[in-house]
Formats: structure tokens, C-alpha cells, sequence
């Protein structure tokens, strides 16, 4: 359906920007020193009950506790944020655990791994949302819209306005003021997954799909897309009825050599999935031994420079296909202004067009199927050893296969696999351009010396 197609790519965009924002947060908090643009950045800030803060405020740390009041903005990273004050403005946060127990004036953003909207939160306008696990918990109240894209969602609170969503398993046992709008997939619980890291705090079961409880109450219609029919109790209020759109479980497909599309089974899934982590193993060892101040630079830049290196990503990227776009239609516009003064030229055009953007095409997609996973998961693999193994010396070979272990988990998991490997290319192609200038400003500088 129309609308619901609108909302999937609603969903991407903001979920796009959104795990870029807590993609940025993590990697400033777990790899290089806290980041933050004119406060604190330490392991633990709070801001007191007594405290006002007259303007925006831009905080960073490992524990964060907003218990006065910000006549701003609120922006936020850090591993445990709670906001039990108020904010007179927007709430802007990323981090591993985030917590709105008090009063919120304009709309909260917020990417983590758990995040709880708690008994006693007031949220004036908007909620938008992306991470593992969502709780709206009862006496809690959101007066616009929600928008959430994650796991897991458990919607028990009071909205206003209206609910719009992307996840695998939704529970709804508040009230909904408005329409409820979802694509609720109704895979096996991802968070259930081995390996993946527990959640610092306790959170809900949540069965697969879509559940409407007895307490439930949606004011306008309840249109969602999924792989299985809602479980709607029949005490459970939905004034504009309901209509659903089916998604077929289509797990991962590939063609046959008859060119006809079949599923495959969990045992190829995972060996697909081994098939990568020793792939990408057997790379990142090459890239090490015989290109180690290369890769050593990347993640030297990534490290430092998260936020800029994402930036020059994109811009990169888009950079990259601008070229392409601008040399063909250069070179459509010479073929044809030569094709009745110079005929004998159209074909070196041609040919020199299709082999200087073949040649880019397949340089992007060859750095892109490997190295930013490489650099990125020996960064992952060593914080999370540095955490579980302190002053212990690890191989960088062991770095990596713990990063990549974790990294194949992280993409096996729909949608948001998609988006995180998106994130990880766009943070290595701006390293790759800031390396690349200081390379040449080293040249320059040696060039200068000798003359």
C-alpha cells in the first residue's frame, strides 16, 4: 500500500541519520576520548536538582544524569543517560542506555541500545527513536507522534498523536490517540542472537510480531505490514479498525542457475555467514602484513576523527557518483556534436568513458565489500578485549576476529545490517580521504625540505 511504502522510506532516512548519530557516539566513547562541543566530557556528570543551565547544553561521558533543568537543548552521549529534570528544549542523545524520567518540552532523539520512556516522562512533542529495545512504560505520555525503528518495542504509555514504526516485535498495551502505522517483521527476537552483548539493564519479552493487549486503545486505524497476523485481544479498542498488508517471509534469496528465486535454508545462512567471517579474516590479515601503514592510518583517522571522517564519507560518496553522472553525459554530448563532423572519434570516447567509470565502479565496490569492515571490526574487536581483558596485551590477529565475529552478527540482522555497513563505508571512505590529504601534505612538506 501506498502509505505503507511511504513509511518504510521514512523510516530508512531517519534511521539512517539516527544510527549514524549513536554509530558516532559509540566509537567517541569506547575507542577515542569523549567528545563534546562546550562541556565536560568525564566518566560522570550531573547536572543537580538545583542546577539551571540558561543555555543549550552539550555534554559527554560515561554516566550522564540530567536532574535540574536546561532552558535549551539537550545533546547527549554517553554509556547510562538519564534525564529525571527538565529541557525546555529538544533532547538529542546516543548511548548504550538511555532513560526519560521527567520533563521534556520539545522532542526527544534518541539511538542506544535500551531505551526507556519512564513512569513519570512528559514528552511535549515528538519521540524518535532507533535501537535495540524501546519501553514506553505505563504513566508516561507523548504528545505527537511516535517513530521508532529497532528490535523491539513495548508501547504501554499514553500517545497522542500517532505511531509509526519498523521493528520485529511490537507490543501495545497503551493508548494511541491517532493512527498506528507499523511494518512489524516477526523474524526470531535478533537480541536473542549468540554473542550479542547483553543489555546493561533488564527488558521486556516481547513475542514475535505484532500484539495488541487487552488494555490497548488506538483512536484512529491500525495498518501494519508483517509475516504473520497481529495478535489483537478482542477487549483490546481499535476505533478505525484494522487492515493489513501481508509480508512473505522471504528470509535471504539468491537465483538458481534456471534463474528462478528460492530460499535459502538457516544452514546456508550460516554458512554464508562463515563463509564472510573467514573471507574477510583471510583479507584483513593481507591488508596487515603487506599494507600495515595504510591500514594502520585508517584506523588511526576513524579513531580520532569519527564525526569528520562520516562527514567526508557522504560527501565522498556522493562526490563519486556525481563524477560518473557528469562524465557520461559529457561524453553522450560529444558523441553526439561528433557523430557527423568526427565519426572515427565516437568509439575512443565511448571506450575511454566506459573504462574510466567501469574502473571507479569497481574500485568503490571492492573497497566497499571489504576494508571498512576490516578496519572498523579491529577497532571493535580491540576496545571490546581492552574491556573484558585490561592491561593485557592481545594480537592484532585476535583483535580482528573478535571484531568480525561481532560485525557479521550485527549485519545478519534485517534492515539494520543494511543501514550499519552503510555507515561503517561512508566512516572508511572519509578516512581514506583524510589520509590520502595528509599523505600529500607530507610529500609537499618533504619536497620543500629538500629544495
Amino acid at each position: 500500500m501506498r502509505i505503507l511504502k511511504k513509511l518504510t522510506r521514512r523510516i530508512k532516512i531517519t534511521t539512517l541519520l539516527i544510527f549514524a548519530l549513536v554509530l558516532v557516539s559509540l566509537l567517541s566513547i569506547g575507542i577515542s576520548p569523549a567528545l563534546s562541543i562546550n562541556a565536560a566530557a568525564d566518566k560522570q556528570i550531573s547536572i543537580t536538582a538545583n542546577q539551571v543551565i540558561d543555555d543549550d547544553l552539550y555534554l559527554s561521558g560515561e554516566i550522564l544524569t540530567i536532574d535540574g533543568r536546561i532552558k535549551g537543548d539537550a545533546v547527549l552521549s554517553g554509556q547510562k543517560i538519564t534525564v529525571n529534570g527538565m529541557v525546555d528544549g529538544d533532547v538529542i542523545a546516543a548511548g548504550q542506555t538511555i532513560t526519560i524520567n521527567g520533563t521534556v518540552k520539545d522532542d526527544v532523539r534518541i539511538a542506544g541500545q535500551v531505551l526507556i520512556i519512564d513512569s513519570k516522562a512528559q514528552i511535549i512533542d515528538d519521540l524518535i527513536a532507533a535501537g535495540a529495545s524501546l519501553e514506553n512504560k505505563v504513566g508516561s505520555r507523548v504528545g505527537g507522534d511516535i517513530s521508532f525503528f529497532g528490535a523491539q518495542a513495548s508501547l504501554a504509555g499514553t500517545v497522542n498523536g500517532s505511531v509509526l514504526g519498523g521493528t520485529n516485535s511490537l507490543e501495545l498495551s497503551g493508548s494511541v490517540g491517532k493512527n498506528m502505522q507499523v511494518v512489524v517483521i516477526g523474524d526470531p527476537n535478533p537480541l536473542n542472537l549468540p554473542f550479542i552483548p547483553k543489555p546493561p539493564v533488564a527488558i521486556p519479552e516481547i513475542p514475535e510480531g505484532l500484539t495488541i493487549k487487552d488494555t490497548a486503545k488506538i483512536s484512529g486505524k491500525l495498518n501494519y505490514k508483517s509475516t504473520k497476523e497481529a495478535l489483537i485481544s478482542d477487549k483490546a479498542q481499535v476505533v478505525g479498525g484494522v487492515v493489513r498488508e501481508e509480508l512473505p517471509y522471504e528470509g535471504e534469496r539468491e537465483a538458481d542457475w534456471n534463474g528462478f528465486i528460492r530460499t535459502q535454508t538457516p544452514g546456508e545462512i550460516v554458512l554464508q555467514k562463515l563463509q564472510r567471517l573467514v573471507a574477510l579474516l583471510l583479507i584483513g590479515w593481507l591488508l596487515m602484513q603487506f599494507l600495515p601503514v595504510w591500514t594502520q592510518g585508517l584506523t588511526t583517522t576513524i579513531q580520532t576523527k569519527p564525526l569528520p571522517s562520516l562527514g567526508w564519507g557522504l560527501v565522498t560518496f556522493v562526490g563519486i557518483g556525481a563524477i560518473i553522472v557528469f562524465v557520461s553525459i559529457v561524453a553522450l554530448l560529444l558523441t553526439v556534436l561528433l557523430a557527423f563532423v568526427l565519426p572515427d572519434l565516437i568509439l575512443p570516447i565511448a571506450g575511454t568513458t566506459i573504462v574510466f567509470t567501469t574502473s571507479i565502479g569497481i574500485a568503490l565496490a571492492i573497497f566497499a565489500i571489504c576494508v571498512p569492515q576490516i578496519i572498523i571490526s579491529f577497532l571493535g574487536g580491540r576496545w571490546l578485549i581492552e574491556r573484558l581483558r585490561p592491561n593485557q596485551i592481545t594480537g592484532r590477529l585476535i583483535s580482528l576476529f573478535v571484531g568480525l565475529v561481532v560485525f557479521v552478527l550485527l549485519t545478519a540482522i534485517p534492515v539494520f545490517g543494511g543501514i550499519f555497513e552503510f555507515i561503517v563505508i561512508l566512516m572508511s571512505l572519509g578516512a581514506v580521504c583524510f589520509w590520502g590529504r595528509e599523505e600529500i601534505h607530507k610529500i609537499r612538506h618533504r619536497q620543500l625540505t629538500a629544495a
